[in-house]
Protein backbone atom coordinates (compact mmCIF):
# COMPACT_ATOMS: atom_id res chain seq x y z
CA UNK A 1 0.00 0.00 0.00
CA UNK A 2 1.42 3.37 -1.01
CA UNK A 3 1.12 5.50 2.12
CA UNK A 4 3.38 8.44 2.85
CA UNK A 5 3.66 9.98 6.30
CA UNK A 6 4.89 13.53 6.68
CA UNK A 7 6.52 13.44 10.09
CA UNK A 8 6.92 17.25 10.00
CA UNK A 9 3.22 17.88 9.42
CA UNK A 10 1.00 19.32 12.12
CA UNK A 11 -1.65 16.82 11.03
CA UNK A 12 -1.62 13.74 13.28
CA UNK A 13 -0.24 10.55 11.72
CA UNK A 14 -3.55 8.79 12.24
CA UNK A 15 -5.41 11.44 10.21
CA UNK A 16 -2.77 11.34 7.47
CA UNK A 17 -3.01 7.58 7.06
CA UNK A 18 -6.81 7.40 7.35
CA UNK A 19 -7.15 10.10 4.68
CA UNK A 20 -4.76 8.31 2.34
CA UNK A 21 -6.50 4.95 2.78
CA UNK A 22 -9.84 6.62 2.03
CA UNK A 23 -8.29 8.09 -1.13
CA UNK A 24 -6.92 4.69 -2.16
CA UNK A 25 -10.41 3.19 -1.81
CA UNK A 26 -12.20 6.03 -3.63
CA UNK A 27 -9.62 6.00 -6.44
CA UNK A 28 -10.01 2.25 -6.89
CA UNK A 29 -6.43 1.42 -5.98
CA UNK A 30 -7.77 -0.61 -3.06
CA UNK A 31 -10.57 -2.90 -4.15
CA UNK A 32 -13.54 -4.09 -2.07
CA UNK A 33 -12.61 -7.29 -0.26
CA UNK A 34 -8.87 -6.68 -0.64
CA UNK A 35 -6.83 -7.73 2.40
CA UNK A 36 -4.80 -5.02 4.11
CA UNK A 37 -1.40 -5.61 5.72
CA UNK A 38 -1.32 -7.03 9.22
CA UNK A 39 -0.97 -4.51 12.03
CA UNK A 40 2.66 -5.49 12.61
CA UNK A 41 3.58 -5.41 8.92
CA UNK A 42 1.88 -2.07 8.37
CA UNK A 43 3.56 -0.60 11.47
CA UNK A 44 6.93 -1.86 10.25
CA UNK A 45 6.33 -0.43 6.76
CA UNK A 46 5.24 2.97 8.09
CA UNK A 47 7.84 2.97 10.89
CA UNK A 48 5.21 3.67 13.52
CA UNK A 49 3.98 1.95 16.66
CA UNK A 50 1.60 -1.01 16.16
CA UNK A 51 -0.80 0.64 18.63
CA UNK A 52 -1.09 3.56 16.20
CA UNK A 53 -1.95 1.17 13.36
CA UNK A 54 -4.58 -0.44 15.59
CA UNK A 55 -6.13 3.02 16.12
CA UNK A 56 -5.97 3.69 12.36
CA UNK A 57 -7.72 0.40 11.57
CA UNK A 58 -10.37 1.03 14.23
CA UNK A 59 -11.08 4.49 12.82
CA UNK A 60 -11.34 3.07 9.29
CA UNK A 61 -13.69 0.38 10.57
CA UNK A 62 -15.75 2.98 12.45
CA UNK A 63 -16.39 4.97 9.25
CA UNK A 64 -17.12 1.81 7.24
CA UNK A 65 -14.04 1.80 5.01
CA UNK A 66 -12.71 -1.54 6.26
CA UNK A 67 -13.96 -4.55 8.17
CA UNK A 68 -11.90 -6.34 10.80
CA UNK A 69 -12.18 -10.11 11.19
CA UNK A 70 -10.67 -11.56 14.36
CA UNK A 71 -7.78 -13.83 13.42
CA UNK A 72 -8.11 -13.15 9.67
CA UNK A 73 -7.16 -9.48 9.40
CA UNK A 74 -8.44 -6.27 7.88
CA UNK A 75 -10.25 -6.06 4.55
CA UNK A 76 -11.61 -3.23 2.43
CA UNK A 77 -15.36 -3.12 3.00
CA UNK A 78 -17.45 -4.51 0.18
CA UNK A 79 -20.44 -2.26 0.88
CA UNK A 80 -19.41 1.05 2.40
CA UNK A 81 -22.29 2.75 4.19
CA UNK A 82 -23.54 5.90 2.52
CA UNK A 83 -24.41 8.70 4.93
CA UNK A 84 -27.66 10.54 4.39
CA UNK A 85 -27.34 13.19 1.68
CA UNK A 86 -27.87 16.03 4.16
CA UNK A 87 -25.15 14.71 6.51
CA UNK A 88 -22.74 14.14 3.62
CA UNK A 89 -23.36 17.63 2.27
CA UNK A 90 -22.74 19.17 5.70
CA UNK A 91 -19.49 17.24 6.18
CA UNK A 92 -18.23 18.22 2.73
CA UNK A 93 -19.32 21.82 3.30
CA UNK A 94 -17.16 22.03 6.44
CA UNK A 95 -14.15 20.50 4.70
CA UNK A 96 -14.62 22.87 1.74
CA UNK A 97 -14.69 25.82 4.10
CA UNK A 98 -11.48 24.62 5.77
CA UNK A 99 -9.86 24.15 2.36
CA UNK A 100 -10.90 27.60 1.17
CA UNK A 101 -9.65 29.28 4.33
CA UNK A 102 -6.32 27.49 4.10
CA UNK A 103 -5.92 28.22 0.37
CA UNK A 104 -6.78 31.90 0.80
CA UNK A 105 -4.44 32.12 3.80
CA UNK A 106 -1.63 30.82 1.57
CA UNK A 107 -2.33 33.43 -1.08
CA UNK A 108 -4.34 31.43 -3.63
CA UNK A 109 -7.43 32.97 -5.18
CA UNK A 110 -10.74 31.18 -5.76
CA UNK A 111 -9.92 30.31 -9.38
CA UNK A 112 -6.64 28.68 -8.34
CA UNK A 113 -8.42 26.69 -5.62
CA UNK A 114 -11.12 25.64 -8.11
CA UNK A 115 -8.41 24.54 -10.54
CA UNK A 116 -6.73 22.39 -7.87
CA UNK A 117 -10.07 20.79 -6.91
CA UNK A 118 -11.00 20.04 -10.51
CA UNK A 119 -7.55 18.63 -11.23
CA UNK A 120 -7.69 16.32 -8.19
CA UNK A 121 -11.25 15.25 -9.00
CA UNK A 122 -10.09 14.36 -12.51
CA UNK A 123 -7.22 12.28 -11.13
CA UNK A 124 -9.53 10.35 -8.82
CA UNK A 125 -12.07 9.67 -11.59
CA UNK A 126 -9.30 8.63 -14.01
CA UNK A 127 -8.04 6.06 -11.52
CA UNK A 128 -11.53 4.62 -11.08
CA UNK A 129 -11.81 4.00 -14.81
CA UNK A 130 -8.51 2.08 -15.11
Amino acid sequence: MLIHIDYNSSEPIIHQVVGQVKWLVVSGRLQPGQKLPSIRDFARHLKINPTTVTRIYRELEHVGIIVLHQGRGAFVAVNTPQPAKKQARQAVKQKARDLLVEGLRMGLDKDEIDHVLNEEYGKIRANNDD
